[in-house]
């Protein structure tokens, strides 16, 4: 099959109604620590691992895939900027959670190619008939063709199901393999396992408009390489320049750049943020995600106090969203690092709007945000602040 490895699970049904998530954090972020880690989550009797590490770690592949490939259960997750455990954002260290569920899991190569069907793909991988409520999702978050990816995957799972995750990588945006599975860590990849458990999830990012509407007029992939028919970042710097005071000739692309995002306008929803990660030669900017050719993108900005509000109000609508019969065990928060990078000290703020308390919550600040609502279409997210409740007894 090209461009798809697979390791598929039959899930058991044996414990239904009763996942139980157990959280194993190493501090220290050596290989010995995270070895550690899954050993103790696997002798609690783990069904499959959810493994956050953080990119600070300097693993390197050759290290990881003995390990990831030994693991005797289904695993999915990946390398972040940083990772959220025990009320700590760590730039070095892991999180490793202890799921009782074994999921059927799927991975999906060759995310770059254009040669792929991912709709096809997934087709020949998933069961026509499946019971999944929460599908959990980690992808390389440099890959350009993710919204080609998440149009498949809505249209293989639809509607029915939670859909949770985020994107992998490094804020040094080399392309190296990041992505956890049980063929060993890869690059241009995606991993997704379908759970059986509920879930609530809400999303919201709190990023107001400076200016717009542009229209993407020459895009490819996650390039845009125009607006209104003139060069991409021209327009660009020109906007952020005159609101912001700052010139990008003299301060790093990035560090001013995370402060003014792109938003994509959405019939009767909440725009759809890209995060503008750097430059593609003088003219074309580079985003973590498609922008499709076409659309029509804003120019926004945000205030700390209004991405803290909206980080409570993704925390707000997660518990809505859950199950009323059903018992929240788990708080699971994909946080963009942008959102991070630009609260800076502010960011603890961010963290306590989003737990809830009397919950143990882990999470990762992801190079781009996966979620649904199980009401919405599935949407890459970027600067967004998503949380998710899993069930638990």
């Amino acid at each position: 099959m090209v461009g798809v490895g697979a390791v598929c699970y039959s899930p058991s049904r044996a414990g239904a109604g009763r996942w139980i998530m157990r959280v194993f954090i190493d501090r220290e972020g050596t290989l010995a620590g995270l070895r550690q880690a899954m050993d103790s989550a696997l002798e609690n009797g783990a069904g499959s691992l959810l493994i956050f590490s953080c990119d600070g770690n300097g693993y390197e592949s050759e290290c990881l895939d003995p390990l990831l490939r030994s693991t005797p259960v289904p695993l999915s997750g990946g390398i972040f900027p940083r990772v959220l455990g025990d009320g700590l954002l760590m730039e070095k260290g892991n999180v490793v959670v202890a799921m009782d569920e074994h999921p059927e899991t799927y991975v999906v190569r060759d995310m770059n190619s254009p040669a792929v069907d991912f709709e096809d793909v997934l087709d020949r991988m998933v069961a026509e008939e499946t019971d999944a409520r929460t599908v959990l999702v980690f992808v390389d978050g440099l890959s350009s063709r993710i919204g080609a990816f998440v149009d498949a995957l809505y249209s293989i799972f639809g509607l029915e199901v939670n859909y949770i995750g985020g994107g992998a990588g490094s804020l040094s945006f080399r392309r190296t393999p990041c992505v956890f599975t049980n063929e060993g860590v890869l690059r241009d990849a995606a991993v997704l396992g379908a759970y059986h458990m509920e879930s609530g999830v809400g999303v919201s990012h709190g990023w107001e408009y400076v200016k717009g509407p542009f229209k993407v007029t020459e895009s490819e992939g996650n390039l845009i390489k125009s607006l209104d028919w003139r060069p991409a970042f021209e327009v660009y710097r020109e906007v952020v320049e005159a609101h912001s005071g700052k010139r990008f000739m003299l301060e790093p692309f990035f560090d001013i750049a995370q402060s003014y995002p792109f938003g994509i306008a959405k019939m009767g929803a909440e725009r759809v943020v890209r995060d503008p990660m750097g430059l593609d030669g003088e003219e074309a900017l580079v985003c973590i995600g498609d922008i499709p050719e076409g659309a029509y993108v804003d120019i926004l900005h945000g205030s700390p106090e209004n991405l803290i509000q909206a980080a409570g109000s993704s925390l707000r609508m997660a518990k809505e969203n859950f199950p009323p019969d059903a018992r929240p065990r788990l708080g699971f928060f994909i946080d963009c690092i942008s959102r991070a990078l630009f609260l800076d000290d502010e960011y603890r703020l961010e963290l306590e709007a989003m737990t809830e308390q009397g919950m143990e919550s882990v999470g990762i600040c992801s190079m781009g945000e996966l979620a649904n609502s199980g009401q919405d279409y599935l949407e890459f997210y970027n600067m967004t602040a998503v949380v998710a409740l899993l069930e638990g007894r």
